[in-house]
């Protein structure tokens, strides 16, 4: 198999034989099987890479990735889930997943609070009602040269990472996920500032516009697979496809909001939300 460059989308096949072993027309293995009887509120969910495996997440947590090596499939986990201790992805036997799930959970909720920006984004995906189709996109490509530790030309990368991508009305849309704590809403100026925002969101945009028809067809390959393997959200199970939709020009932004209120906060929403505003950035704040 030819090694997949960085960042192309086309890599994703839907016919590869990872994706047809898990479809839902055939005898998928039992430890599968559980991983989909979890996909629910407070469960897990199930997303689809470039390079044809799959992540399995709890809680925000990648609680497994699996990929097809020689025609068997392989799992991988990272140790500290596994015994409390560790730094790196090991090899995983999936069969002993059913038996090991709850103590899993327990020490990925340990590392990713509910409160924590990956827990906000597993409460996101898991709600019923939601239309998210994907989570922590990536795309990386060259830009030209650098020196690495020891003086040598090294290749550089830029990495463009979004948060959530959903399915709404007709459409596709990229969608940014802040805690209303994050420094970069906002600046000592507060309305009169220029927070980092506005430039990580600027840069949503441009990359949007530059490769709109790739990431169209991508997320219609990525549609399908969901499909097929039967872990689509359960608000797009009657979608055949979505050859029709198209990319959103704008990239969302959702801020998880405070807990409670005090005059303070909200100052701080009230400033965040004129910028937002002026900088014509769609969001979730109350107009």
């Amino acid at each position: 198999m030819a090694k997949q460059k960085k960042g192309k989308f086309e890599a994703l096949n839907p016919k590869n034989e990872l994706f047809d072993i898990l479809a839902i027309d055939k005898n998928p293995p039992k430890w599968w099987q559980f991983v989909k009887e979890n996909i629910t509120p407070e469960g897990f969910y199930v997303d689809i890479r470039k390079n044809n495996s799959l992540n399995v997440y709890y809680n925000g947590g990648s609680l497994l990735k699996i990929t097809l090596s020689q025609g068997k499939i392989k799992g991988k986990i990272h140790e500290y889930y596994l015994h409390g201790a560790g730094s790196k992805y090991v090899d995983y036997e999936l069969n002993r997943l059913p038996e090991d799930a709850e103590e899993i959970k327990k020490r990925i909720a340990t590392k990713y609070s509910n409160s924590s920006e990956s827990g906000i984004k597993a409460r996101l995906i898991c709600d019923p009602k939601a239309k998210y189709i994907d989570s922590e996109f990536a795309y990386t490509k060259v830009i030209g040269m650098k020196k690495n530790k020891k003086g040598e030309d090294v290749t550089d990368y830029l990495t463009t990472r979004i948060d959530l991508t959903k399915l709404e009305n007709g459409k596709i849309v990229f969608v940014e996920l802040k805690r209303i704590e994050d420094g970069r809403l906002l600046t000592n100026e507060y309305e009169n500032g220029k927070p980092e925002i506005l430039s990580q969101m600027n840069a949503y945009h441009e990359f949007v516009n530059e490769h709109k028809q790739e990431i169209i067809d991508y997320y219609k390959t990525l549609f399908t697979i969901k499909r097929m393997l039967g872990v689509l959200p359960e608000s797009l199970t009657e979608i055949e496809n979505i050859d029709g939709y198209v990319l959103s020009d704008n990239v969302e932004l959702y801020i998880e909001p405070y807990a409670s209120l005090t005059p303070k906060r909200k100052k701080r929403i009230e400033a965040i939300k004129t910028i937002l505003n002026k900088n014509n950035i769609v969001h979730n704040l109350c107009k």
